[in-house]
Order: C-alpha cells, then sequence, then structure tokens
C-alpha cells in the first residue's frame, strides 16, 4: 500500500516498500540528469557519519540513547548492504548536496523506525531532520563526507601507484643490460637502457605517490560541527570535539576539527590540492603509455623494442594485428581525469560568500577520477607493464645504425668534426665507424673505448 508523505509544497504518494520520504521523491522527480547515483563509499562514509552524530548527541544528553542507538543500528545495516537501492539521488543534483543529505536521513529514520518496531513514516518517534540530522546541516556534512570518502578513495590509488612502481622497478632490474638508442625530439641521441627507461617510469610514479599523500593530509581537517554557516548554530557544547572523536574511532582514520569552521566552509581547496596531485599521477601515466606505444610500434615498420601481452585481437580487418588496447585504455583514463582537473577548479572557485554550493560537482569529478584511475593502474600493471619484454635483438640492431651514439665522439674529434661524419654518413650510407677513423683523430682502439663508455651500467 503506498505512504503518504508531506512537506511545505504538499503531500505525495510513496510506493509500497521504500525507506526513503517525500524530499528524495521530490528530488528524484527534479534531477533525472544522468542516471547514476551514489556508489557504496559515499553511501557508507555518509551513514558513518549519521552513526557519530548519534553517539555523540546521545552522549552529550541531547539525543535519547534508545533512539540513537536505532539510528546507530539503521547506519550499521545501510554500511552492512542493505537499503542500498533506496539512495536514489542523481550525481548532478541541488547545489551543496541537500539532496543527498535528506535521502540519507530520510532513509536511516525509516530503517531505524523498522528497528524499533515503529512504522515506516512515523516520524513523531524518529525524524529525519529532528533526530537522524540533529546538529547538522547539509553545509557541513556533505563536506565532511567528501572528505571521508575521497580518503578512502586516495588511499586505494595510492596502494595501486605503488605497485606499479614496484613493477616498473622490476622491470628496470630485468632490462638493465638492454642496451638501445635513446630518443630526443624523437631522432636518434645518446644510447641508454630500456632497463633506465623503466627505472625513470618508477621514479616517475613514485613522486606523483608522495604527493598525494601529502595533499591528503589536508582532508583530515573536518567541517562537522558548524552547520549552516560555520557558527556552528543548534550544535550542543562539545559537539565538534567529540563528534571527530567518534568519526576517528568508527573509521580508523584520524581526523581534525577544523580551528576556523567558517573558513573551511568558504573555502574548498583542500580538495583542488588533491585533484591537481591525482592529474599530475594522471599526466606522467599518460606520457608513459604514449611511449610505450612507441617502443611497441611496427612490427615491421615501427621500433618495436619491447613485447607487450597480446589481450585482444586488434582488427576486424587485419589478420593477427595485435594493439596496445591496455595503453590506449590507459591514455583515454588519463585524459578523462585531466578534464575532471578543471571541473573541479572550476568548482572550487564559485563559491560565494558562506558556502560553495558546487559540492556536489566537487565530489563527483575528484571520487570518480581517483575511482577509474586506480582502477586503471591495476588493470595497466597487470595486464601490460607485469608481462613486457624486451626485444633485445632489435634494440642493439638500432644501437648499430643510430646517428646518437656518434655523439660519444666529441671528446676525440670535437663536435664541429662530429656532425660532418654523421652529415656525410646520412648522405653516403657509410658506416660513422668508417668515417670517424678516416679523419685520423681516433684510432680503432679508442673508438671502442667511446662507444662502449655510453653503455650506461
Amino acid at each position: 500500500m503506498a505512504r503518504k508523505e508531506r512537506d511545505v509544497l504538499g503531500e505525495v504518494s510513496l510506493p509500497e516498500g521504500v525507506f526513503y520520504g517525500v524530499n528524495t521523491y521530490r528530488a528524484m522527480d527534479n534531477f533525472r540528469i544522468s542516471g547514476q547515483v551514489a556508489d557504496a563509499d559515499h553511501i557508507t562514509s555518509m551513514v558513518t557519519i549519521k552513526k557519530a552524530a548519534a553517539l555523540t548527541n546521545a552522549k552529550v544528553g541531547k539525543l535519547q540513547k534508545e533512539k540513537a542507538n536505532a539510528i546507530a543500528g539503521a547506519c550499521d545495516k545501510i554500511a552492512g548492504g542493505y537499503h542500498l537501492s533506496d539512495f536514489r539521488i542523481d550525481i548532478f543534483q541541488a547545489g551543496a548536496g541537500t539532496s543527498f543529505n535528506m535521502n540519507a536521513n530520510e532513509v536511516i529514520a525509516n530503517v531505524a523506525l523498522e528497528i524499533s518496531g515503529k512504522s515506516i513514516g512515523d516520524y513523531s518517534y524518529i525524524h529525519p531532520n529532528d533526530h537522524v540530522n540533529m546538529a547538522q546541516s547539509t553545509n557541513d556534512i556533505f563536506p565532511t563526507m567528501i572528505r571521508v570518502t575521497a580518503m578512502k578513495k586516495a588511499l586505494k590509488l595510492i596502494s595501486e601507484a605503488k605497485k606499479l612502481s614496484e613493477s616498473f622497478r622490476k622491470k628496470a632490474e630485468e632490462m638493465r643490460s638492454v642496451v638501445k638508442p635513446g630518443r630526443t625530439h624523437l631522432q636518434d641521441a645518446a644510447p641508454v637502457t630500456l632497463g633506465l627507461e623503466m627505472a625513470a617510469y618508477a621514479y616517475g610514479m613514485s613522486r606523483d605517490t608522495r604527493a598525494i599523500e601529502e595533499s591528503i593530509e589536508y582532508l583530515r581537517e573536518l567541517n562537522i560541527g558548524g552547520t549552516a554557516v560555520g557558527t556552528g548554530i543548534n550544535t550542543p557544547r562539545g559537539f565538534q570535539a567529540e563528534v571527530v572523536k567518534a568519526l576517528s574511532t568508527l573509521t580508523g582514520i584520524s581526523w581534525i576539527p577544523s580551528p576556523n569552521l567558517p573558513g573551511i566552509m568558504q573555502f574548498q581547496s583542500d580538495f583542488s590540492r588533491v585533484m591537481n596531485a591525482v592529474t599530475d599521477l594522471a599526466l606522467d601515466l599518460n606520457k608513459i603509455s604514449n611511449d610505450i606505444r612507441l617502443l611497441y610500434s611496427g612490427p615491421g615498420a615501427g621500433i618495436h623494442e619491447i613485447r607487450i601481452p597480446a589481450v585482444q585481437q586488434g582488427s576486424s580487418i587485419m589478420p593477427g594485428k595485435i594493439n596496445p588496447s591496455i595503453a590506449e585504455a590507459m591514455n583515454m583514463i588519463c585524459h578523462s581525469v585531466v578534464g575532471s582537473q578543471q571541473a573541479v577548479n572550476m568548482s572550487v572557485q564559485a563559491g560565494q560568500l558562506e558556502l560553495n554550493v558546487m559540492m556536489p560537482g566537487i565530489d563527483l569529478e575528484l571520487c570518480r577520477s581517483m575511482d577509474i584511475l586506480a582502477n586503471g593502474i591495476r588493470m595497466f600493471r597487470e595486464k601490460l607493464v607485469d608481462g613486457l619484454e624486451a626485444e633485445a635483438e632489435i634494440c642493439k640492431r638500432h644501437l648499430e645504425t643510430s646517428f646518437g651514439s656518434a655523439a660519444l665522439l666529441n671528446p676525440y674529434l670535437g663536435y664541429d668534426t662530429v656532425a660532418k661524419v654523421v652529415q656525410e654518413s646520412i648522405h653516403t650510407g657509410k658506416s660513422i665507424k668508417e668515417l670517424a677513423l678516416k679523419t685520423g683523430k681516433i684510432t680503432p682502439e679508442d673508438y671502442e673505448k667511446a662507444m662502449k663508455s655510453g653503455i650506461p651500467d
């Protein structure tokens, strides 16, 4: 049987069996945008915050213990995977996240009512606003929820990035003796090894990971306790410190009460700090993916100094073609993250006076970026990097025909003479060695010594 609920706009009829209420119903009707709703991480973060608030309100004597326990029990049940389908708000929603907060308040209230043996919708006993949302406002709860969720997702991303860096370190050791031409401007340059290239990738990943670790320290400072405008209106004495302590216990993460609640509410640049660090990781991963595609190009008419695992057929018309599909997917993930950075930065600067209402957009782009990047890095490591192999003979052949090694003759012949040798070799097809010896400025023994000096250890 349908349930009736009323708000200041009038009465609505809710489908039988749903645990959301009138506010959720109206938001569902208003925001039919993407079809995407909050993921389990966001829902779990929100109900954990609501549990911490209920327990704190009971501790400071503002909420009856039996009601607080029912609310906490409801939060535990939702965090355990129940009633997730009742969280219906589109990720593009009303500013500041009011719709999602009210959705959570209503579902938690109704689950708590059921636990208490009351009828769903009997808000005279447990009310979504008066009890579940006690001493809270969307303006402090939603950004707190973003911080808790973003921290979880960042820790997963950091773990994946560290694993990728370790994979590159292993490849560096495996390929330390595979000498090949270096390339600058996509032209022959002094010799390097594949091991050196892999070690450089590991180094880049490590630097990016450290930058993300540093940026997420800013997430530890929480808005909770500031309520509507950062003044803490309608919060009992001691609420901020106690609720942060409770949340730290529930999440196992050390959170810090903000010393300036109006300031942290107005300025959302903590999120852009994290987003920018995440984007730097994406930029470097994009460069690595491009490098791998170049080094794998061919096999008959390209560089092809590496082999990568074959994960699927590469063409519907050219039999036997194997594309660098994993690297290509990584490129697209990185491009998406770079676009999200712009969206986050635009939203961060869009705050007005006491509030930034663009928080749902910040949340969407930041958390989505960390999700797809973490998943992409795992794919990249498992399906490409761990199975990457050297084409040692091709590397050797390229080195023998590369003009880049001629730079090793500079100490013997001088820059200008070497430049003439290189140009003559290009135009005549004669070897660098033949033309260098012809100058009479270097012996065959010194020539071999010079070539070996350019091979990195």
